[in-house]
């Protein structure tokens, strides 16, 4: 699961550097956060299967550009 160990200064570079999709900038809030997964699955209106599908498409883009 993507931890964010990122300052929020580390954070907000990394936002204006990728484009995240609306849902992936809520679900980076979410775990900066410590929302549990099936919480942000009833915010997000999906099941926590979509949650993580969506977390592993916000790592690899980070792990792109760091």
């Amino acid at each position: 699961m993507l931890r964010f160990e990122f300052t929020n200064d580390e954070l907000n570079l990394i936002k204006s550097k990728i484009h995240f999709t609306p849902r992936q900038l809520r679900i980076i809030e979410y775990r900066k956060d410590e929302i549990p997964l099936k919480q942000m699955a009833l915010k997000e209106t999906c099941n926590v299967s979509t949650i993580n599908r969506e977390i592993k498409k916000i790592s690899k883009k980070i792990a792109k550009v760091v």
